[in-house]
């Protein structure tokens, strides 16, 4: 899920394009969107804009591909110096940010140690 940090539903659907664009280079099963969450009440703002920017990759290959997509989007989060992007496998869910300091690497090594097959 994208979170660019402005709550400006337009500016995560533009940023979202941009990441899709780079996401289709790779050799995915499948990139979707994830269904919109229920409608809110009425009376009430709406969807935060960090829902509309979700997700579904279908990676194949047994995960093989885990590696290359989080490098990808870390990638991308530090071009953009802004946002952030949290990437779920079942119940384990890890949050990149554009900022890689020595903290959030070993998290995001132990998130792939512990989904490689």
């Amino acid at each position: 899920m994208l979170d660019t940090g402005d709550g400006d539903p337009e500016h995560v659907e533009e940023q979202l394009q941009y990441l899709l664009a780079e996401l289709s280079r790779l050799e995915l099963d499948s990139i979707d969107r994830a269904p919109a969450p229920h409608p809110p009440p009425d009376g009430t703002r709406g969807l935060e804009a960090a829902e509309l920017g979700a997700l579904v990759i279908g990676l194949g290959g047994g995960g093989a591909l885990l590696p290359v997509l989080l490098g990808l989007v870390q990638d991308w989060l530090n071009r953009r110096r802004a946002g952030t992007i949290r990437i779920r496998i079942g119940d384990d869910e890890i949050e990149l940010t554009a900022s890689s300091d020595e903290m959030r690497q070993r998290a995001l090594e132990e998130f792939l140690r512990r989904h490689r097959e």
